[in-house]
C-alpha cells in the first residue's frame, strides 16, 4: 500500500540512504577509483570539475577550428599533448549503412598508427559541444589507459573503466548526461549511440522509448559522481544541479550512503581478490590554472578540513 502511495505521490517518498548500486558494482567503482589515484595521482581529482555553461556554447557553431579548441581544452585537463594526437573526422550519416551492416555504430573511435594515438570524431555531432566534449573525453581516456599501456583491450571492463576515468578527470557531468540521449525523428524520438554500441545492444536496451547508452548505467554514473564528490570533501556539491534528474538522484542517494558509512576523505571498504581494502586518498596538489574553455571548481587543500582539527 505504501509503495503504491509513493509511486502516485512522489512527495511522500522517503529519501534512501543505501548504496544506489549493487555490491559488485560498488566494489568495482571504489576499487577503480583507488586504482586511478595510484596511476594518475590525486591531481585530476582535485584539479576541478568541468562545467557546462555559456562559455562553452557562446558563439559555437561546430567549425573544425572550434572543435580543435575543444579538443585542446579536454587534452589540457586530461594531461594529453594535442601535438601527440592525430584527429580524424568522419560523418556517421554517410557511414551509417556500412557501419550498420558491420554491426557497429560509433560516434568516436581510437587506435594507434605509427606509434601515435588516433581519435576519430563524428562531425554530425559537432553542433552539440556538451555531447562532443563527452565523446572527446572518452576517446582521450583510451589514450591514457590503452595508449600509455596501463591496461590492454583484452581487459573485459576496459570500456567501462574508460567511462569511469572521465569522472575521475572531472568530465563526469558531460559523460553522465550524454549516457542517455534522444534525437527527434519522424516517429518522435530515436536513440543516438554513444561509444561502441552495436545495433543488437541498442535495440535490446529499448524500454518505453528510452535507451541507455555508453557503458555505465545511470545508477553507476550517479554513484561514481558520489564517490568523486565525497573524496573532494563535497557533501552537497553546487555542480550537482548540472546533472540530469535521474543521475542527480543517484548522486544524492550515494552521498547520503557515504555520509552514513564512510569516513571523511575515504570510501567504504571494498574487496579485491577477497582481501578487504580501505580506499584512502593521500594528500596531493591541485592542478595549476587551466587555460581551457570551461569553468571549473577546484579545491586548494587536501584532505578536506585540513587544519581545522
Amino acid at each position: 500500500m505504501s509503495e503504491n502511495l509513493e509511486e502516485t505521490r512522489p512527495w511522500l517518498r522517503v529519501e534512501k540512504d543505501d548504496c544506489p548500486v549493487s555490491t559488485p558494482q560498488q566494489a568495482w567503482i571504489e576499487s577503480s577509483m583507488k586504482w586511478f589515484a595510484g596511476e594518475f595521482g590525486t591531481e585530476p581529482l582535485l584539479g576541478g570539475i568541468v562545467l557546462p555553461g555559456p562559455n562553452l556554447v557562446s558563439g559555437y557553431s561546430g567549425t573544425k577550428r572550434q572543435i580543435g579548441r575543444l579538443i585542446a581544452g579536454v587534452c589540457s585537463v586530461m594531461s594529453v599533448k594535442p601535438s601527440d594526437l592525430i584527429v580524424e573526422f568522419f560523418d556517421l550519416r554517410e557511414l551509417k549503412d556500412e557501419q550498420a551492416r558491420r554491426g557497429r555504430l560509433a560516434v568516436g573511435h581510437y587506435y594507434v598508427e605509427d606509434g601515435r594515438p588516433v581519435i576519430g570524431l563524428d562531425i554530425s555531432e559537432a553542433s552539440d559541444p556538451h555531447y562532443l566534449t563527452a565523446i572527446i573525453a572518452h576517446e582521450l581516456g583510451h589514450v591514457r589507459l590503452l595508449g600509455e599501456g596501463r591496461i590492454t583491450a583484452a581487459r573485459k571492463d576496459h570500456e567501462r573503466l574508460t567511462d569511469l576515468l572521465t569522472v575521475y578527470f572531472g568530465f563526469g557531468i558531460f559523460s553522465t548526461n550524454a549516457a542517455l540521449r534522444f534525437g527527434e525523428s519522424a516517429r518522435g524520438f530515436s536513440v543516438q549511440p554513444l561509444g561502441y554500441l552495436d545495433e543488437r545492444t541498442l535495440n535490446a536496451a529499448r524500454n518505453e522509448g528510452y535507451s541507455r547508452l555508453g557503458y555505465l548505467t545511470e545508477a553507476e554514473f550517479g554513484y561514481a559522481m558520489s564517490c568523486y564528490a565525497w573524496l573532494r570533501g563535497e557533501t552537497d556539491p553546487d555542480w550537482a544541479g548540472h546533472l540530469d534528474p535521474g543521475p542527480r538522484a543517484h548522486l544524492r542517494q550515494g552521498l547520503r550512503y557515504l555520509s552514513r558509512c564512510a569516513r571523511e576523505g575515504e570510501l567504504p571498504t571494498t574487496r579485491t581478490d577477497g582481501v578487504p581494502v580501505t580506499i584512502n586518498m593521500l594528500p596531493g596538489s591541485p592542478v595549476p590554472g587551466l587555460h581551457i574553455p570551461f569553468p571549473v571548481f577546484t579545491r586548494s587543500t587536501w584532505p578536506p578540513g585540513e587544519g581545522k582539527r
